[in-house]
């Protein structure tokens, strides 16, 4: 008797167990199921934003859990061939114009978004005081002619009226110029305005007299691919790219804004 009873006991915890585990397996579906839910926005944009957007991303995903916000960070020409030759990019922030009108799938719906310059970067204890001071055994480097810092770059030299040896190398982007500098491969590097104001304790810039000439604008625009229009989070992100919280934070980076609503 006694061992029946045992047997009945152990069937009995054993089939409170099994229930117990599939009550446990239930609730967790609901938070799998939302991870897997998750909408995505997919964002190209110029290296020199990267700091600024990922924070801002991040702001956006705390106030909205169903979204998540990917990037993809480089060179404007690069990131633009990318989008020409079909990557599913739904914005798009070129550091000039001639970068996104050659992403054809965005280029028609764009608008000036920020204005950044480049100048003369230099370690903090040069001795390097202007433009000029570019020759003899003096090795520095810029952006590639085809790219915005590049382009932008050459525009300010030729405004400066000065004579200079050539670069030591023309770089594939912003972020790889400035990084040479920063690892003290160069005497000075023509890089973006906004790199120096975030390594205050590194490098000090030497401004061009045109600054004008010196700078590039920004341009920003949503793709028209079928998926993105249908996508009610790509406006939305769009927009809080374009709010005032973000342009406060692009603006103490050292970008120029139009205005701040």
């Amino acid at each position: 008797m006694n061992t029946a009873r045992n047997r009945k006991s152990l069937v009995g915890l054993g089939m409170a167990s099994f229930l117990m585990s599939v009550a446990v397996t239930s609730l967790s579906l609901p938070s799998t199921a939302m991870a897997s839910s998750k909408t995505s926005v997919t964002v190209f944009a110029a290296s020199s934003l990267q700091e600024q957007f990922t924070q801002a991303a991040r702001r956006f995903e705390r106030a909205n859990p169903m979204v998540r916000i990917r990037f993809s960070f480089g060179s404007s020409t690069t990131l633009a061939n990318q989008i020409a030759t079909g990557a599913p990019a739904d914005i798009f922030v070129a550091a000039d114009q001639v970068s996104m009108r050659a992403a054809t799938d965005i280029s028609r719906y764009t608008s000036n978004y920020v204005t950044n310059q480049v100048v003369l970067a230099i370690p903090i204890h040069s001795t390097i005081a202007s433009p000029s001071d570019l020759t003899g055994n003096v090795i520095w480097l810029q952006c590639a002619h085809s790219v915005p810092c590049g382009a932008a770059a050459e525009r300010a030299l030729a405004a400066e009226g000065v004579t200079t040896n050539s670069p030591v190398s023309l770089e594939t982007s912003d972020s790889t110029t400035f990084a040479k500098l920063l690892a003290g491969a160069v005497d000075a590097a023509i890089v973006y305005k906004t790199d120096v104001i975030a390594n205050p304790l590194k490098v000090r810039a030497v401004e061009f007299k045109d600054t004008s000439a010196a700078s590039t604008i920004y341009r920003i625009g949503i793709s028209q691919r079928g998926m993105t229009l249908t996508n009610p989070w790509v406006k939305k992100f769009f927009r809080y790219l374009k709010s005032s919280s973000v342009k406060i934070s692009l603006k103490r980076a050292g970008f120029q804004v139009d205005s701040i609503r």
